[in-house]
């Protein structure tokens, strides 16, 4: 939950955070994003290996966990609060690598773990789908109650302070618990045996076919999500004449349905495959996204608020399939090799993600800019040309349509069923 409401609520309001709070021009903000990002990515395999040869009293991945927590709540709340006397493009900068630094610390072993607790994949698969409630419950709160209290503080760069402030202080508390709340659980040890030099490895995960179609549908189906989800600001405002509470409202109840449905898609999965489940909630998801391009300024809340109950139920599997998906990938590593390598894997996944991430955000920023798009300073009222609303369209819902459908193509071809999976009853819980 904490990373979730740290992600999405930056995700959702930092790129107009910049543009329209700082100034800072829609090109700019896409560089620093990209920048941070693609840092961000580079480090993720090397964190990876760390955790994997990590000796401690706590296991492995347990003391990142605390560590990078604690530091990805103080650099969220940093970005927010930016301090005077320094330029807002060199601050911004500053919190966005801080923030890329610690996130990776906390993400790698965390996702990592799940492949270690369990090698029951059934088993696994419940126990990710409490996951995505609490991501479900951190999007609710930083995609839709972040925009919320902006709002209610008085907008602006206050808004935006008292905001982070606020939602740094719960995330850092949930990442604490996360650290708490992970003691005792089972861990794997590597032999000495285990360890490879790069090349090896890097021919090993080539040779994990199912992992590389997963990752291949994640860089399309995040870089859709990124896009997505980094215009929605600009598209309620600009595209249907709403502001950050009507904004708030909409992810609220999508959240809210991304916890609900869980139950029913995790009964799907125990019937098997999860690779098909994925691509129907992919599919949903175009449905609802283009549904978007016949919408305007007179379209009623009402409707918004359908769209946003139909994408959660499609979100929420987008969610548990993916992410059960990827300790079925690393146990079917282990079964071929007998090499636990969780850290190295969760580590290539998530460079994965933040390279999707890093094309979606500046993908965003660098159209916004080609289409004209206006910057502005706190408190300034800019109106946008016809043609930067039209690109706002393309941006919010037609790019990430097609992406999101061409995520299904690698889904065609993936391989690895449930009962190829071979049960290590040492490793059960």
């Amino acid at each position: 939950m904490g990373v979730a409401i740290l992600f999405n609520t930056q995700t959702v309001l930092l790129t107009r955070y910049m543009t329209d709070e700082l100034g800072i021009a829609a090109g700019v903000a896409a560089t620093l994003l990209l920048i941070s990002k693609l840092y961000d990515a580079a480090t993720d395999p090397l964190m990876g290996w760390i955790t994997d040869h990590t000796k401690s009293r706590w296991g492995r991945r347990r003391p990142w966990l605390l560590v990078g927590g604690l530091g990805s709540a103080l650099a969220f709340i940093y970005l927010f609060n930016l301090p005077s006397g320094i330029s807002s493009i060199a601050a911004v900068f500053i919190g966005l690598i801080a923030y890329s630094t610690f996130y990776t610390i906390f993400n790698v072993p965390y996702l990592a773990m799940p492949a270690e607790m369990s090698s029951v994949p059934a088993e696994r698969t419940r126990l990710i789908s409490w996951r995505v409630k609490a991501i479900g419950m951190g999007q609710l709160i930083g995609a839709s109650l972040a925009p919320i209290m902006v709002f209610w503080f008085g907008s602006g760069q206050t808004g935006h302070a008292q905001m982070a402030l606020i939602l740094g202080s719960v995330a850092a508390a949930a990442l604490v618990l996360c650290f708490l709340g992970t003691k005792g659980v089972h861990q794997t040890s590597p032999e000495s045996s285990n360890r490879i030099d790069w090349r090896e490895a890097v021919a090993l995960i080539r040779a994990n076919r199912p992992f590389l179609l997963l990752i291949l549908t994640k860089l399309l189906q995040l870089t859709a999500t990124a896009i997505s989800l980094a215009s929605m600001a600009y598209f309620f405002q600009h595209g249907l004449g709403r502001g950050l509470k009507d904004l708030g409202t909409y992810f609220a109840l999508s959240s809210i349905v991304i916890i609900l449905i869980q139950p029913v898609w995790v009964r799907l999965a125990k019937q098997g495959g999860k690779a098909k489940l994925y691509a129907i909630a992919a599919i949903g998801f175009v449905a609802i996204a283009l549904s978007w391009f016949w919408t305007g300024t007179g379209t009623s809340m009402t409707s918004i608020l359908v769209r946003s109950a139909l994408s959660g139920i499609f979100v929420g599997g987008l969610l548990l399939m993916g992410q059960s998906l990827l300790p079925d990938t690393i146990h079917y590593d282990w079964q071929q090799n007998g090499l636990r390598r969780e850290g190295i894997f969760a580590g290539i996944y998530t460079t994965v993600e933040k390279l999707s991430f890093a094309l979606g955000g500046v993908t965003a920023g660098f159209i916004l800019q080609f289409i004209g798009y206006q910057s502005s300073l706190s408190g300034e009222l800019v109106i946008q040309t016809a043609s930067a609303v039209s690109g706002i369209y393309f941006l919010s819902v037609v790019a990430p349509a097609i992406l999101m459908l061409l995520s299904c193509i690698p889904l065609m071809y993936y391989p690895l069923k449930e009962s190829d999976l071979t049960t290590d009853t040492n490793h059960a819980t």
